[in-house]
């Protein structure tokens, strides 16, 4: 009777510790996605702040390059063990990037205001959008696009970008450091394989002032559930200036 009693105090004890571990790692994601969502926020309030005092072509920022705020896709998020997340969220604070932010993108119809950096790492996804380098800068005339993940967990950033599909004429709006506010409205939009994406990625591809939006484009289509697009499928919105 009492080894019977001991038993059942263990087995529970075992649950109690087995769901406690669980509950933990189900926090993760919530833990990663509000530090993520508060680094972009603080660089959308430095940018308006800068445009406030007068506007400046180079902002630098700071933000955490820990591996505890990597995303979906790159190495270290997907089978991490409780040694090494604990030892992330001991680096989370002690190990930062200097990035430069060139402006700040918001799409009205679905609820986007993210940072732009000049870059597009993957530190620097991981907190907003990044413009491709080897395209224009925004206002020139050529083209210029804009990487940013589609954030399951959170629904942030480029989550809602293929919903834009039917969004043909809405308001996307860029405004620079230095205090210019570029309007754009949706012109088309495409989905394309990887090897196909290479024209988007250049100033080139177009001879006018073009902003282009690109996040991957696999998986169930938002409009079509019979359509199911493979991996390495980009989704991209294109944007003219609305004069």
């Amino acid at each position: 009777m009492r080894d019977s009693k001991t038993l059942r105090i263990i087995v529970k004890t075992v649950l109690v510790v087995l769901f406690l571990l669980g509950l933990a790692f189900s926090c993760i994601g919530w833990i990663k996605n509000h530090a993520r969502q508060s680094v972009s926020k603080e660089a959308v309030k430095t940018v308006e702040s800068v445009i406030e005092d007068g506007g400046d072509k180079k902002v630098t920022f700071e933000v955490p390059v820990s591996d505890f705020l990597a995303v979906d896709g790159e190495a270290g998020e997907d089978d991490t063990t409780l040694d090494e997340l604990l030892r992330e969220m001991g680096d989370l604070s002690s190990k930062h990037e200097t990035l430069t932010l060139i402006g700040i993108l918001e799409i009205p119809c679905i609820n986007v205001k993210e940072p732009i950096w000049d870059s597009c790492s993957s530190t620097a996804l991981r907190f907003g959008v990044g413009r491709f380098p080897q395209t224009s800068n925004i206002g020139d005339d050529a083209n210029c696009t804009l990487f940013g993940h589609r954030m399951r967990q959170s629904k942030t950033i480029f989550w809602q970008l293929q919903t834009l599909e039917k969004h043909i004429g809405e308001e996307v709006i860029v405004t620079t450091t230095d205090g210019i506010r570029h309007s754009y409205k949706i012109a088309d939009t495409v989905y394309v394989k990887d090897a196909a994406i290479d024209p988007y990625l250049t100033a080139d591809m177009f001879d006018t002032e073009h902003l282009c939006l690109a996040t991957c484009g696999y998986g169930q289509d938002p409009y079509n559930k019979k359509i199911y697009r493979a991996k390495n499928t980009e989704f991209i919105v294109i944007c003219v200036p609305d004069n």
